[in-house]
């Protein structure tokens, strides 16, 4: 039995929660060398500059949790897509206390028996009301 896709989910697992309490050296670990991010508030981020936000996230208490999450394995290549909700304090910045739902999709590559993220894009789900 292939061990690709429970080591896939745990590396997606550990990343949401290095994520939540601004660990960088563990983002770090798990981050390609070209990783590029598309954040929910329409921001691009190159590695440097994603892992110098994220670090700036220690200490703060947010959780972070997963639903809808599908994953598709095309060689080494993984595709996630699924919903993120984070609560607790810190969601978007320092001083905010609301939480966040996206939309989110992934990309892992797996080199050298490890998996990396590479790329991550956000859509904000925004609850709307019929006018």
């Amino acid at each position: 039995m292939s061990t690709r896709e429970p080591e896939l989910d745990e590396a997606i697992r550990r990343f949401g929660a290095a994520w939540a309490a601004g660990d960088g050296d563990t983002l770090d670990a798990l981050l390609s060398p070209t990783y590029t991010h598309s954040d929910a508030f329409g921001r691009f981020q190159d590695r440097a500059a994603w892992l110098a936000y994220a670090r700036g996230r220690h200490g703060r208490d947010t959780r972070i949790t997963f639903r809808d999450v599908r994953q598709r394995i095309v060689g080494d290549v993984a595709i996630i897509t699924g919903i993120n909700d984070v609560e607790g304090p810190g969601a978007r910045d320092a001083a905010d206390t609301g939480g966040l739902t996206l939309r989110f999709t992934q990309v892992w590559l797996r080199r050298d028996g490890r998996w990396r993220r590479e790329a991550f894009q956000a859509t904000p789900i925004v609850e709307r009301t019929a006018s």
